[in-house]
């Protein structure tokens, strides 16, 4: 039988996945253009598909989630920039 990852590594991926949702449900609701969104629901769909699978390494999940999670704060803050320019745009 496989050896299982510790426990407590998988609740470390559970809690960043999580987080990496609940943030780019943040990022919709700034509404980026559609290619950006469609382009980091298909990468978060690729990294949870890829840890759930039996032989999936923890450890490659951890640092894939995490490189996500900076993808998306960029995202986040350029989204952000584009919104303000445009709110002053519209004064």
């Amino acid at each position: 039988m496989g050896e299982m990852p510790p426990r407590r590594d998988a609740d470390v991926l559970a809690g960043k996945l999580a987080d990496a949702r609940r943030r780019l449900s943040q990022l919709e609701e700034m509404e980026p253009p559609a290619a950006v969104t469609e382009r980091l629901h298909r990468q978060f769909i690729a990294i949870c598909d890829a840890a759930k699978v039996p032989e999936a390494d923890v450890a490659s999940a951890l640092r894939r989630v995490s490189a996500f999670l900076s993808t998306l704060e960029q995202a986040v803050a350029k989204s952000s920039r584009n919104k303000s320019q445009k709110d002053k745009s519209a004064h």
